[in-house]
């Protein structure tokens, strides 16, 4: 998401102080992309299952403006690019192994809604869990964790986490730049007339 300001467009708010502009647009976009910022992390806590991790709050940054480029930039970083899917929703494909996910409402999640590698390590290692594929099945598609219930004829397994997949589908939760630009359209306007005043308050005349 991006915010930037031609400065000719404050002529009229400074008037004989037009050499101010380029330091009232770069405090205004500066000070929105702040607000931003704190206004989506409220955002992602609502938005996102679970709340965001510290991991992908860290990864939201934004760059400054400067006097001779007034335009900056609230994002991602791009190692963090499972927040597109959030973000857009889509199709997630592992870059190397298999996706590994859970069968819904099977497993405890830890509080942000995931399932972590700790927890499928702990689980393959108790007597009641195997990790493969039942029955001596050569079906790659049945290839999971699963459970062991009950003895004798009444004996079941189920599984509890899938293993083998190549892909899985993301629903958008998050839409963060449409949040984004509402509160940046609403706080820009503030943040200019802020700036303007504080440029006024400490001209030297």
């Amino acid at each position: 998401m991006k915010v930037l300001i031609e400065a000719h467009g404050l002529e009229k708010l400074l008037g004989p102080m037009l050499k101010q502009a380029p330091f009232v647009a770069q405090k205004a976009i500066n000070d929105t992309l702040f607000d931003a910022r704190k206004d989506q992390l409220r955002q992602m806590k609502t938005h996102i299952d679970g709340g965001p991790t510290s991991w992908t709050k860290r990864g939201l940054r934004y760059d400054k403006a400067k006097k001779n480029f007034l335009q900056g930039t609230l994002y991602f970083h791009a190692n963090r690019p499972y927040m597109k899917t959030i973000i857009e929703g889509g199709t997630v494909r592992p870059k190397k192994e298999k996706l590994v996910a859970p069968v819904k409402g099977k497993v405890r999640l830890n509080k942000y809604g995931n399932l972590t590698k700790n927890k499928v390590k702990s689980l393959a290692n108790k007597p009641n869990y195997f990790m493969g594929k039942p029955g001596g099945s050569r079906d790659d598609s049945k290839y999971g964790l699963y459970k062991i219930k009950g003895r004798g004829k009444n004996k079941k397994i189920e599984r509890i986490i899938y293993a083998n997949l190549k892909s899985r589908k993301q629903r958008q939760t998050y839409r963060g730049p449409d949040y984004a630009q509402r509160f940046m359209t609403k706080r820009l306007q503030f943040n200019i007339m802020r700036a303007a005043q504080r440029a006024i308050d400490t001209a030297r005349y």
